[in-house]
């Protein structure tokens, strides 16, 4: 869940200072979403940060494009009850407001949450507007008034940092309590009257909280400082999942395999904030924000990360990402940058066809899978579409079922240092309206001898390639450009070269301690 974090000096009014009745009109049978934020903003004295959400909610109301220099943007889901606000000053800075409402079971009366905080240079920080209220609406009055939080249940008593995310689908609060021991998710399950806790998962140490501790967790993983940098390393499913987020180094720890399919299939994980359950998620989600997304394919689900920024997901030796459905993606990258996957052996429990790849990247720019091992079940290695400035370097592509990768409308993928052995049985790398593609380095054995090797529109280049591959089935080498005297190509017509020794790529061919082997 995306850290967005209040100290709890003033869980209550830290909005709305006066507990006054709020007129709340409408037109239709009940009020929506839209009109219970409206009525809100419509409070005299705001305060600096609700007065910016007013301005700007005037002008979406009215239809009117925000300026794209305010850096301000909306997302607003009617049917859901759920609006958000945020305002980036710089890349790694906003400031975010949240609204959704609940309905009560005695139907007199719904429930309405206003929750605001601040993000500076990546980290979330405490500020004068940060904090939750709540308001109560009357239907017969058509009033709000703002209200306790502790009467609703949720108070949360600690000396730690809390931060809560307002659920876009489904009904219920999750909290997350940072404390230097490690982070505490709390579930905040609504009832119709209250909200009931239910504490996930504890790190060791001694935090004191309101409600006790289980007796085990395992939501989250540790935390670790490594060449000075904070990480989080992981050995489970739930561990990984909860720790990736943007500006995050996840490590999957040493001797791990973490297979991801159990979680992906269930749906109570996905009813956060910043986790969501979709069919699919191809076209981004409607924001920028970071999501983690349980995306539906043929024969089950898959990962897909949306809008991620520096994310780093590392191995630390002998680690390992598997998936059971045939047809998905192990990891599927969505309008994300700067994202590195590294050091990971990657792929499915059983094999597949038509569909589903190791490794997706679709739009984003300057994303990275080094040192990796991408193995097959799957049918391409790798799958790019519209991708700026991708790079696999010192990796394995292997025994995939329909061929290597496919590019369509990429710009500038780059391969170094790559081997690509084992796999078939269609053309082995195709692409359609892709520029700047290189291979450098790289060789090309074993594959299934009766497929093209090369399917290209456009031209692409091999810099000192080793290409293992019957003559006659090269394929599109009209495309190909090869420049480079001092890099000169080799080719051999027999792709079962008995010779071929391994030569130091993939998963711990490197310490990660910088030492080699």
């Amino acid at each position: 869940m995306k850290r967005v974090v209040f100290s709890l000096i003033a869980l209550v009014a830290c909005l709305a200072v006066q507990a006054q009745d709020i007129r709340v009109n409408y037109t239709g049978n009940r009020p929506t979403i839209n009109d219970f934020v409206t009525a809100v903003l419509s409070q005299d004295d705001l305060g600096e940060a609700l007065d910016d959400v007013k301005h700007n909610w005037e002008q979406h109301q009215q239809g009117k494009p925000l300026e794209k220099t305010s850096g301000a943007s909306f997302t607003v889901d009617v049917k859901n009850g759920f609006v958000r606000y945020e305002k980036h000053y710089l890349p790694k800075t906003y400031g975010y407001t949240e609204f959704c409402y609940w309905n009560c079971e005695d139907g007199r009366h719904k429930l309405v949450a206003v929750n605001n905080g601040f993000v500076a240079d990546g980290q979330p920080i405490t500020t004068q507007f940060s904090g939750l209220t709540f308001y109560i609406y009357d239907n017969q009055t058509k009033t709000m008034t703002v209200t306790s939080a502790e009467d609703f249940g949720t108070g949360i008593y600690t000396s730690a940092v809390v931060g809560y995310a307002l659920p876009q689908t489904g009904k219920d609060i999750m909290a997350v309590i940072f404390a230097p021991q490690g982070d505490i998710q709390i579930l905040m399950k609504w009832n119709g009257s209250k909200f009931e806790q239910q504490m996930l998962g504890v790190p060791d140490g001694n935090v004191q909280v309101s409600a006790p501790a289980p007796k085990a967790s395992g939501s989250f993983g540790e935390t670790v400082m490594r060449d000075g940098e904070e990480c989080i390393r992981v050995y489970t499913a739930e561990q990984f999942l909860n720790a990736i987020g943007s500006y995050r180094h996840v490590l999957v720890a040493k001797n791990t395999e973490i297979n991801l399919t159990p979680l992906l299939n269930d749906q109570s994980l996905f009813r956060t904030r910043f986790m969501m359950w979709m069919p699919d998620a191809s076209g981004g989600i409607g924001s920028d924000r970071a999501t983690v997304v349980s995306e539906e394919v043929f024969d089950g689900r898959q990962l897909t990360m949306v809008n991620m920024k520096q994310l780093v997901i590392e191995g630390e030796g002998n680690s390992r990402i598997v998936v059971e459905p045939r047809y998905a993606f192990c990891l599927n990258f969505v309008d994300c940058e700067q994202c590195t996957v590294s050091n990971l052996t990657i792929g499915h429990t059983v094999g597949g066809s038509c569909t589903g790849g190791v490794v997706g990247v679709s739009r984003g720019r300057n994303n990275i899978v080094i040192d990796c091992d991408l193995y097959g079940c799957g049918a391409y290695g790798l799958q790019l579409s519209g991708t700026q400035n991708f790079a696999l370097y010192s990796s394995k592509i292997r025994d995939c079922t329909y061929g290597i990768m496919t590019l369509e409308g990429c710009e500038a993928a780059h391969f170094t240092h790559c081997d690509f052995y084992g796999n078939k049985e269609y053309a082995l790398i195709e692409s359609h309206g892709s520029i700047g593609t290189v291979f450098e380095d790289c060789r090309i054995y074993a594959n299934w001898g009766d497929a093209a090797l090369f399917s290209f529109d456009r031209e692409f280049m091999l810099l000192g390639c080793a290409i293992y591959h019957p003559t006659e089935n090269l394929g599109t080498m009209d495309f190909c450009s090869q420049p480079s005297k001092s890099q000169p190509n080799r080719f051999y017509p027999n792709p079962y070269d008995q010779d071929l020794q391994g030569r130091g790529i993939g998963p711990d061919s490197v310490e990660r301690n910088g030492k080699g082997e």
